[in-house]
This record gives structure tokens, sequence and C-alpha cells, in this order.
């Protein structure tokens, strides 16, 4: 469920402002050439994680630990793993900002972090997605799928 689905109507019954909104819809997950998505906090680090599926490669970039940043390739098997997983996140419905109002649907955090998740495709725009303390439900599959190709904990010290 959308977080603004549960938003009130301001005053004279306008609607809500969905000028942020993206139609992913027409999407599909095969689409998907690439996905970069970044932690950062405020004195606690950021980290930033790259996964290029035409590329074959997988980037890794932590603050507070550079002898830990990577470049790695993919095989075939491990890309064809991480494309069968994708929809397991439900990345496409997820909506672009998730600040503000905080839906039922959504995880809060009591450490302040910032996030940001880009979709490349090959035929639309990229697709930025961003948030601040609060992540889509489905956040524990999408890290779960980063930690599955880099082996490194997808959070913030």
């Amino acid at each position: 469920m959308s977080m603004l689905q549960n938003m009130p109507l301001p005053a004279g019954n306008m609607k809500p402002d969905r000028s942020h909104e993206v139609d992913m819809t027409a999407k599909t997950y095969q689409e998907i050439i690439c996905i970069e998505a970044e932690l950062s906090g405020y004195r606690r680090s950021s980290l930033r994680a790259s996964i290029d599926f035409d590329r074959k490669i997988v980037t890794w970039k932590d603050s507070l630990q550079w002898n830990n940043n990577f470049v790695r390739s993919m095989s075939t098997d491990k890309i064809k793993e991480l494309r069968m997983r994708l929809p397991g996140t439900h990345l496409l419905q997820w909506t672009t900002h998730y600040t503000g109002l905080v839906s039922q649907d959504d995880i809060t955090v009591c450490h302040p972090a910032d996030w940001t998740v880009v979709i490349s495709f090959r035929q639309s725009p990229q697709v930025r997605i961003v948030g601040n303390s609060q992540f889509p439900q489905e956040w524990q599959a999408f890290r779960d799928l980063i930690e599955a190709i880099t082996k490194i904990p997808f959070r913030l010290r």
C-alpha cells in the first residue's frame, strides 16, 4: 500500500500531491539493467552497492572501511538467481519518497538514515527512490538480495 493512500486530504477536498510519483507499472524486472543502493547516516558512514546486470559486475563502497571496497564479476547463474529473486522485493511497486508521513505498512528505524535506490532500465529513464528513517515493507528482502551478491551486511554500523 502506498504511503500516500493513507494521507488525509487537504482542506477544500483537494487531492494529495502525487507529482513526485513515477508510474513503474509498465516496466518489468527483466528490463532492469542496473540497481544502485546507498545508505548514509550522520556520522555513521555510508554504504553503496551497485548491481550492473549488463556488465555482470557488482560494486561495493564503504566510507568507513575503504579497504573493503571492491568490484566483482557475477556469473550468469548468479545473475539468473538475482533476477528470479528481484520480484520478491516488489521494487517496482515502491513509491519514490519515504519521508514525511509514515504509513503503517512502512518500516521505521530509531537511528536516522538516508537512503537512495536508483533503478536503470534499458529503454526508459532512471527511477530514483529516496527515504529518510523509514523504509518500504519489502526493504528486508531487498537488503537480503544485496547481501546475497556482496556477501557483506548492507546496514550502517
